[in-house]
């Protein structure tokens, strides 16, 4: 029992001297060495705080589209009205249709008898000029280039209404609405290419101008035309 006791003792003392040299080892192991800086183990290690975003610099706003000043548009010029399309020119009674140049036998058979009639030498054609007088109209017959050829019909009086609409006596402006033209020295005149329709208009009771004249001739041709 007694030797129990002792190696007890002797294990307690060799406890005690071992935990003593550990000590002193440790001791020795973290004592700092003269020229060497330690860091403090223990100290929070310094984290670096993130940098901070820089500032992006905001884009410049793109500039706002200025429109160019366009020009003022100029007023457009009104266009000039085309004149009005003359119609096909002749002269009609009882259903014989009559132009110049047609020649005069067919025509005048046609018509039957004259209400008179009148014969005058020519100052435009060879030979005479002849008058065939009808109800409201005359007839001018010359030869031409060795026929006999209507050269010009007239309208005599208020009776006849020609086939463009017009009569002796109609005012100007009935005239202008129905072929319109523009007036020289008191004359309207129309062309077809064939036929040239001759209208004369005069001053009436002193505050309107009528028809006072209604004539249909050839078409005079330029030299060397066909």
């Amino acid at each position: 029992m007694r030797d129990m006791n002792r190696k007890g003792l002797v294990f307690l003392l060799i406890l005690l001297l071992l935990a003593l040299l550990g000590c002193g080892q440790k001791a020795v192991e973290t004592k700092p060495r003269e020229g060497v800086v330690y860091m403090d183990p223990n100290a929070a290690k310094a984290t670096a705080a993130p940098a901070a975003p820089k500032a992006t610099e905001a884009a410049p706003a793109p500039a706002e589209a200025t429109a160019e000043p366009q020009p003022a548009a100029e007023a457009a010029e009104p266009e000039p009205q085309a004149p009005a399309a003359v119609p096909e020119l002749y002269f009609e009674s009882k259903g014989v249709r009559m132009e110049p140049m047609m020649e005069a036998a067919p025509i005048l058979a046609a018509l039957g008898d004259p209400v008179g009639s009148f014969e005058a030498d020519s100052c435009a054609y060879l030979g005479k000029d002849k008058f065939y007088y009808y109800p409201g109209f005359e007839l001018t017959v010359n030869e031409v280039e060795g026929v006999e050829r209507i050269t010009v019909i007239t309208v005599a009086d208020d009776t006849i209404v020609t086939p463009q609409g017009l009569r002796i006596y109609d005012e100007e402006d009935k005239l202008l609405s129905l072929l319109g033209g523009e007036e020289k020295n008191g004359v309207y005149s129309y062309d077809d290419g064939r036929t040239m329709l001759v209208v004369q208009v005069k001053e009436s009771e002193g505050d309107s101008r009528r028809v006072s004249a209604i004539e249909y001739r050839a078409v005079e041709k330029e030299e060397g035309g066909a």
